[in-house]
Order: structure tokens, then sequence, then C-alpha cells
């Protein structure tokens, strides 16, 4: 990703004598935002600054893929609208592989809150890991 070159800062001295007064009180808060902005997006940018969350939990399915607990999640975001499964681990059998892709159907709640419906993918009555992706 290039970098954003650094924007030139608003000096209240460069202005005439009669606009000292006013550039001096816009100069603060503009030059502020200008560093901040050029710090973030200049490599301050990583996951806690998106808005996602990555939810660790663990699981067992049934033989339909419903989990045998209830699983109400709090992600902390104004609304979910989608969620991508990272890492999956079993905790059953950790030399046991998956024999398709998993998938995760979810129903939002509101508040932030999720409800996990069902995994596809999953071995009924094997503990799983499993990392999620929680983008709003």
């Amino acid at each position: 990703m290039p970098k954003v070159s650094t924007t030139r800062r608003i000096v209240p001295e460069d202005f005439a004598p009669d606009m000292q007064d006013t550039a001096s009180k816009i100069a603060g808060p503009v030059n502020d935002f200008s560093d901040e902005i050029i710090q973030v997006i200049n490599g301050s940018l990583d996951f806690d600054n998106l808005a996602r969350r990555m939810i660790t939990l663990d699981v067992t399915v049934d033989a339909n893929g419903k989990p045998t607990t209830q699983l109400k999640l709090a992600t902390g975001l104004g609304f979910v609208s989608m969620i991508h499964i990272g890492k999956v681990f079993n905790k059953s059998n950790n030399v046991a592989r998956l024999t398709s892709a998993p998938y995760v159907d979810w129903t939002y709640i509101g508040g932030g809150f999720v409800t996990v419906n069902y995994f596809l993918g999953l071995t009924a009555g094997t503990k799983y890991s499993i990392t999620l992706e929680i983008v709003q």
C-alpha cells in the first residue's frame, strides 16, 4: 500500500498580521488531525481500527450441525454484515482433518449480538475451537 505524503502545516505567521489570530485558532486542530490521519494511513491501521472483531469459541455440533449449546455472541459492533470462518481446530482429535469447507449460518439479533444457528462441514459430537472474523 502506498504511503501518504505529509501535508503542509498551517503556520499562523505565514498569514497577514490581521489574519494570524484566526489562522492560529484553525492551525492546532487541523494540524493535529492531519498528523493523526497520516500516521494511521501510513502504518497504524490494524485490525482493531477496522469495524470487525475476532472471536474464538469452542463448539460441538449435533448431526444437523446445530451447536449442542446455544451460541449467542457479543460482537461489540453496531451491526453485523458477515462472518468469516478463520481457523478450525479439532480439539477431540488434532490429527483429524475437515472433509469439506466449514460454513456458519447466523442471525443478527440486534445490539451487537449474533446467534449461531448451525455449522456445516463439522463432524457431529466432535469438539472444535473455531476462530470467527465478524465484520460490521
